[in-house]
């Protein structure tokens, strides 16, 4: 649904009433404040929201005729809540080995690490005898 398509229905709905917006972290995160009259309901739906939706599942969960969708999956990592819709699919897939409990590296990616062997040497013992020697 378009953006404009949502604010019309709003307004011809006798017992919606559009309150404000608030803005998210993301352009897509941005909410739009929706009233119910008759309950004096309030509602925050996302931009995304009403661009994945049709009028008829808004309208429902707006006005209480049908229960609303889970539309944010959030998860604790590390002693804070974190959106999942904004990672990337590394994190995703961070995320789900975290769950499974497989923390190893698997064996093909440890065949390919080749250790250099090569001695370390301080930079000091590259120094002559005579700059060792301390000064009287």
């Amino acid at each position: 649904m378009q953006g404009r398509d949502f604010f019309h229905a709003v307004d011809l709905h006798d017992d919606l009433e559009w309150l404000g917006a608030r803005e998210g972290e993301t352009p897509a995160d941005d909410q739009v404040l929706i009233g119910h009259k008759p309950t004096r309901s309030k509602f925050a739906v996302s931009v995304s929201a009403i661009g994945d939706h049709s009028w008829d599942e808004l309208s429902g969960v707006l006005t209480g005729t049908r229960y609303p969708r889970v539309m944010t999956h959030v998860t604790r990592i590390v002693g804070y809540y974190s959106q999942l819709q904004n990672w990337n699919r590394s994190k995703l897939a961070e995320l789900r080995d975290r769950h499974k409990g497989t923390y190893s590296v698997p064996e093909e990616t440890t065949d390919k690490i080749r250790l250099d062997t090569t001695p370390v040497v301080p930079a000091f013992a590259t120094q002559p005898e005579s700059a060792l020697v301390a000064a009287d």
